[in-house]
């Protein structure tokens, strides 16, 4: 899918500080995106948009229309229906009230910790912090190589970051295509759906079956991230290949030195277009 990006010469000169150059370079969903998320979260927000009309960056009210709280909240964001955004917005800001709507668990994902849906909090920030935190119930892709451009990343392995619920069970979507024509609009993308219930991530295609040209991809997973599973897994089946792999505790950035708060799963390296499952040992 062809995208384009905002001119950021000219936002550069309506800004009139350093930290208020960062923080936009921090929350804009299509620029440099450091702070934040792998292209492929982009893109399968985009593939969404430009199928349903359903914005990539959606207030609140629109995940959360029966949450009164959110109806005035202008200062944070959804990126797709499984990330919260808070903007920071002041020069100097250490700290920032969040509030988190709806009744599921939310987990902080600089750090691991899970917060209680409906409620606020006060969180410290920093130049380089900007909260975001994952819905529980939700899984979302991502690459963890940071490259010069995103052209450098088409073979780069995925990771999954799985958010449980209270039911412990979470879902998610995958969606790729070469990322610079217009053949997704003859059907030529890889369209996944994960799953995760009773201890097994399964993938299954939900991209039509009838196409008049194809897209394949041999990218795999490589890190498989689960928050909020207690610990105690060893480790994880693999079928059809009935292989097994490692499972243990990490943290849920590698470029960061937090320490271990989520499970997981090491190189499964199951390809992203084919169907699979993963049993938690």
């Amino acid at each position: 899918m062809a995208k384009a990006s905002p001119n950021k010469g000219e936002v550069l000169r309506s800004i009139p500080t350093t930290r208020g150059w960062l923080t936009w370079l921090a929350l804009n969903p299509r620029g440099v995106q450091a702070w934040g998320f792998s292209s492929e979260v982009g893109q399968g927000q985009y593939g969404e948009a430009a199928v349903s009309g359903t914005p990539v960056m959606r207030p609140l009210w629109l995940e959360f229309p029966n949450d009164q709280e959110t109806y005035n909240n202008g200062d944070a964001f959804m990126v797709g229906n499984s990330v919260l955004v808070q903007g920071i917005y002041e020069q100097g800001q250490k700290s920032v009230s969040v509030y988190l709507p709806g009744k599921e668990t939310w987990y902080d994902l600089r750090n691991g910790a899970s917060y209680t849906g409906g409620k606020s909090y006060t969180l410290e920030v920093s130049e380089d912090s900007i909260p975001a935190f994952q819905k529980g119930g939700t899984i979302v892709p991502r690459k963890d190589r940071f490259r010069r451009s995103s052209t450098q990343m088409v073979e780069d392995p995925f990771t999954l970051v799985i958010a449980l619920n209270s039911s412990v069970e979470a879902e998610g979507e995958l969606y790729v295509d070469d990322g610079k024509s217009f053949d997704y609009e003859l059907g030529a993308y890889i369209h996944r759906r994960f799953t995760f219930s009773n201890q097994i991530l399964s993938s299954s295609s939900i991209a039509p079956l009838s196409s008049s040209k194809k897209f394949s991809s041999d990218c795999v997973i490589e890190r498989i991230i689960i928050l909020g599973l207690p610990a105690g897994a060893k480790r994880a089946a693999i079928l059809p290949a009935n292989v097994e792999t490692d499972v243990e505790p990490g943290p849920l950035n590698l470029r960061s030195r937090s320490r271990s708060v989520a499970l997981v799963v090491r190189k499964p390296n199951v390809r992203i277009m084919d169907d699979w499952s993963l049993r938690i040992l």
